[in-house]
């Protein structure tokens, strides 16, 4: 098809000026840390990069899952512009979102119909325990 991922940014937000240029707000650098499951992020988005054979408009699926236990998190459908061959860039925010369990999560698109590609994965982890403030002994 000629169109194949160069990265993906996990975040929190992403934004665009009136001058084109994107704004990342909370970038995860591996996992997302939560306190427990299940965990609803208020927001998360995915700043999507690819590089294209070819201009044009292609729908999309998108779909985040669980990998553990195989089931898909959101799905959700989109179409993207390439104005001309080379880099492209698709911004994808879901909201609000929830982690049902801890354990890797998988984003995965098709373009066009064509068989799904693995875009990132990420781990959603615990949250170590603070220790209390008070009496310890020495």
């Amino acid at each position: 098809m000629g169109i194949t991922p160069k990265y993906t940014l996990v975040c929190d937000d992403i934004r665009q000026e009136n001058n084109g240029k994107f704004i990342v707000v909370g970038l995860y650098m591996g996992n997302i840390t939560v306190p427990h499951v299940p965990f609803v992020l208020p927001s998360l988005a995915f700043f999507q990069v690819f590089e294209s054979e070819r201009s044009g408009n292609f729908t999309f699926k998108i779909r985040l899952e669980h990998m553990e236990k195989g089931n898909a998190i959101v799905e959700g459908m989109g179409m993207m512009g390439i104005q001309q061959p080379g880099t492209g860039v698709v911004p994808i925010r879901f909201a609000p979102i929830q982690f049902p369990a801890f354990g890797t999560y998988s984003l995965n698109m098709s373009i066009d119909g064509d068989a799904p590609m693995a875009l990132t994965t990420f781990d959603v982890i615990q949250q170590p325990q603070q220790p209390q403030p008070g009496f310890r002994p020495l």
